[in-house]
């Protein structure tokens, strides 16, 4: 039979620092100063996705939900090629539905000019929903897959 045997520095044995190690080593790593882009894959200068956070007592919340921002989305997702070569122009109207919710509406003033910049553009869009037809002024930004999703939404002043 052979004896395992234990490696030693001077008085101290290795083996009773590996648990030491293993309780330390992950407590030291999360001091780390690593940074991972939500909001772009170009690591050079990420595009920072901001917004704010959606509450229940938000109007624009309440009346246009998430699969409904996501059908603005898919619609801007669309045009997005005419928004890159910046052939898309303020007089352009693009309907929307969500079968879903069966809310409907017309996005309208797309301005792409800063899209180049920072990933993102800004629009109007109605909204015909349970509560009425309201006004929205609304942001889009491009995520890390380069769709679109609706990063602000308020009620417009008409």
């Amino acid at each position: 039979m052979r004896r395992i045997r234990s490696y030693t520095a001077g008085d101290i044995k290795f083996q009773h620092l590996v648990p030491l190690l293993l309780v330390f080593a992950p407590l030291v790593s999360g001091c780390s100063q690593i940074e991972v882009p939500v909001g772009s894959n170009n690591v050079d200068t990420p595009t920072i996705l901001t917004g704010s956070i959606q509450s229940s007592t938000d109007i624009a919340y309440s009346d246009i939900s998430a699969e409904d921002r996501s059908a603005i989305s898919r619609n801007l997702d669309v045009i997005a090629p005419n928004l890159d070569n910046g052939t898309v122009t303020a007089t352009l109207t693009l309907p929307w539905l969500n079968p879903l919710s069966g809310n409907s509406g017309t996005l309208s003033d797309i301005d792409g000019t800063s899209l180049s910049e920072t990933g993102c553009v800004s629009f109007r869009t109605t909204a015909n929903t349970i509560a009425g037809i309201k006004l929205y002024s609304g942001t889009a930004c491009r995520d890390v897959t380069q769709r679109f999703a609706v990063t602000g939404l308020a009620v417009a002043d008409a």
